[in-house]
């Protein structure tokens, strides 16, 4: 429960699991950043504002899914 928040380090016994759970892991952090800046464009464009917003709690939840899949697959 310690890597909850900060993974460790990768490890021969990871298996193949662990690699998919951290290749799914880093690609869902790519999506949220993505997502969260696309919702900044729309907040500093003025307009869109429920969009921005949709698109930032989904990049939350996209980024607290990709490290629950972490922590199921890799075991972290």
């Amino acid at each position: 429960m310690a890597n909850l928040l900060w993974p460790s380090a990768r490890s021969a016994v990871d298996g193949p699991y662990g690699l998919i759970g951290r290749a799914v892991h880093w690609l869902g952090v790519a999506v949220a950043i993505a997502l969260l800046l696309t919702a900044m464009g729309f907040v500093a464009d003025g307009w869109a504002v429920p969009l921005a917003t949709e698109l930032a709690v989904a990049g939350v939840l996209t980024a607290l899914i990709a490290r629950a899949v972490r922590f199921l697959l890799a075991k972290e």
